[in-house]
């Protein structure tokens, strides 16, 4: 009985443990990424609960960086006269275009041991322009970094297509709002 009871103890926690294990690949992850981008389309900095949601597919560093920006962005609001503009993060930050993205494309991911790199095809689709007009779809690369952390891959990086990055942007903006908003 005892034995019985223990191979069926056994049992469970093998077929448990792959339940518990964290399946996360680099697809699901930048799927998961998009997905959430393309249903927010962003004009700034995320808020702490969009923040919250981002941290399920952001690296916590790239999560620290947003929260530090949004940090400088308030002191900034703070620190404008009344009759000037504060400098503040506009447009579509995930995405190396400011009016952000409507469709997106995908590769596979490189691979290479914890890191790996998603190029994608990102359209905007502006409906105001009648079809084969000139102003009507915008297309351009970015590229996904996606770093591997206890098992789940998280994106640490967006690489725009005119030599920037989702994290470079954001370290700019912390340093020139620690300059100017005193």
């Amino acid at each position: 009985m005892v034995i019985r009871s223990g191979a069926v103890f056994l049992c469970a926690l093998i077929f448990a443990i792959p339940g518990l294990a964290d399946t996360s690949s680099p697809d699901a992850s930048v799927h998961a990424f998009y997905a959430w981008v393309l249903a927010h389309p962003s004009r700034g900095l995320p808020s702490a609960k969009e923040r919250a949601e981002l941290a399920k597919t952001l690296s916590p560093e790239v999560i620290k960086l947003l929260k530090v920006a949004s940090e400088m962005e308030a002191k900034c609001v703070r620190a404008a006269p009344k009759d000037e503009k504060p400098l503040i993060v506009e447009g579509d930050l995930f995405v190396g275009n400011y009016e952000g993205a409507t469709e997106i494309a995908y590769g596979e991911p490189r691979r290479e041991g914890d890191h790996a790199v998603v190029e994608s095809d990102l359209m905007s689709v502006d409906t105001r322009f009648p079809k084969a007009h000139k102003n009507r779809a915008i297309a351009w690369k970015d590229s996904a970094e996606l770093r591997q952390v206890d098992g789940r891959w998280y994106i640490d990086d967006v690489r725009f297509a005119d030599n920037r990055s989702l994290v470079g942007n954001l370290k700019e903006y912390i340093d020139d709002a620690g300059r100017l908003c005193r």
